[in-house]
């Protein structure tokens, strides 16, 4: 019959140290523990303090970068006020040059229209034509077709032209042919005097259709 396993022997422990000794083991072993916090605080303060020391270093860079820029945007500005003022100045010229030559006529072309209704055998021998008021201003975004209107409704041209005839018989077919050629607004024979040949004076008015054209104000360029 076997036998059961006997249990295996220890040997006893006792704990001969004094009371005394474990209490300044437990001390120390605290005290180790807090010197361990205070280090891991100091170290944690001088990350967080390097941390905030670098984050201003880097607020201080940019900063001064922000400056720079500005100083450079400062004189960039500071340069285009020249060319500002330059087209301003052109702006101011080119309204000065619409309001003197607004009214500028090709007076070739209108000189030629008159001539060639003058009868056979007649000959024009005068004319005293005065310009009429600058163009009135258009919207810029005013098409062709709107600015030819407002030509055609508007006085461009008014006097007289004088014609030499052999007799009186021509004054009436002339006037009758200014008043067909384009831009005519107005037509009429006002005078006749005789001698060795006979004068007869026409009142005659164009449209602003005879204008040029050529000198606008500064938002009518800036439109086209």
């Amino acid at each position: 019959m076997a036998r059961p396993n006997a249990p295996t022997s220890t040997t006893p422990r006792v704990n001969l140290l004094p009371r005394s000794e474990i209490e300044r083991r437990e001390r120390d072993r605290l005290g180790g523990t807090w010197v361990r916090v205070v280090i891991g605080a100091v170290i944690l303060a001088a990350l967080l303090v390097g941390a905030a020391f670098a984050w201003n270093a880097f607020a201080q860079q940019r900063l001064l970068a922000e400056r720079t820029k500005t100083t450079e945007l400062l004189g960039e500005i500071s340069a285009l006020s020249e060319v500002s003022q330059a087209l301003s100045t052109e702006r101011e010229l080119i309204d000065f040059r619409a309001e003197s030559m607004g009214s500028d006529i090709v007076w070739a072309s209108v000189l030629n229209r008159v001539q060639d209704a003058v009868p056979r055998g007649d000959a024009l021998i005068g004319f005293e034509l005065t310009p009429g008021a600058v163009p009135a201003a258009l919207p810029a975004e005013a098409d062709q077709e709107a600015r030819d209107e407002a030509a055609s409704k508007a006085v461009g041209l008014t006097g007289t032209v004088t014609v030499q005839s052999a007799g009186p018989e021509n004054m009436i077919p002339f006037t009758d042919a200014l008043r067909k050629i384009e831009g005519v607004a107005v037509s009429d024979a006002r005078a006749l005097s005789s001698g060795e040949f006979y004068q007869y004076v026409v009142d005659i008015t164009f449209d602003q259709s005879v204008y040029s054209g050529q000198y606008g104000t500064s938002d009518e360029e800036a439109g086209q």
